[in-house]
Parts: C-alpha cells; sequence; structure tokens
C-alpha cells in the first residue's frame, strides 16, 4: 500500500460474531488500541444477531492497516466473540448525488 496522505480516512470493517451486542459490549474495551491508531470516531451497526460492522476515522491510514494486521488486533477480536468473515474496506470515494 502506498503513503496516504495526512486527511482523515474511512475505514469500514465487517464481522461475524457469536452475540452482537456481546460484541457492542467488548469492542468499547479497546480505547487504547484504537487511540494507537489514530481513530478519532468509530460508528457501529448490527444486522441481526450475527452480523456487524465498525465505521472508524483515522487520521494515519498506514498506522491502521499495520495495527489492524497485528496478533494484538487478532487477539482483542477474539475477545470480542468474533466468529469469521472479516472484511475490510478503505473508503476512497465521495459521491454526492444531485438533482438532474
Amino acid at each position: 500500500m502506498t503513503k496516504t496522505d495526512t486527511k482523515s480516512a474511512m475505514v469500514v470493517v465487517r464481522h461475524e460474531v457469536e452475540n452482537a451486542a456481546h460484541w457492542r459490549e467488548r469492542f468499547k474495551t479497546h480505547g487504547e488500541l484504537f487511540q494507537t491508531q489514530s481513530v478519532s470516531e468509530i460508528h457501529l451497526g448490527a444486522s441481526g444477531d450475527d452480523k456487524v460492522v465498525s465505521v472508524f476515522m483515522t487520521e494515519n491510514l498506514d498506522e491502521f492497516l499495520r495495527i489492524f494486521n497485528d496478533t494484538a488486533t487478532a487477539e482483542a477480536q477474539a475477545n470480542d466473540g468474533i466468529t469469521g468473515g472479516v472484511e475490510l474496506y478503505v473508503i476512497d470515494e465521495t459521491y454526492i448525488p444531485s438533482a438532474g
């Protein structure tokens, strides 16, 4: 991956989990880990009880991705009840619809 610029980046991560409520509770215990990834804001969502999504705003995409692929993140995910199906998307385009 190439070096990114300094503006905020948006990263979407989708997981399959044992229980969405448990995942939400455990996810919120990883504040220090998210700070090392220069995360300023996270949005959480669920589809049913076994699929969840988190949307991260980070000031350092390279560091976010490096730590996301680290064993510390894998350990945190295991504690959160993630069972698989991990998908990561870097949002690289914005489209603003206009009438007409």
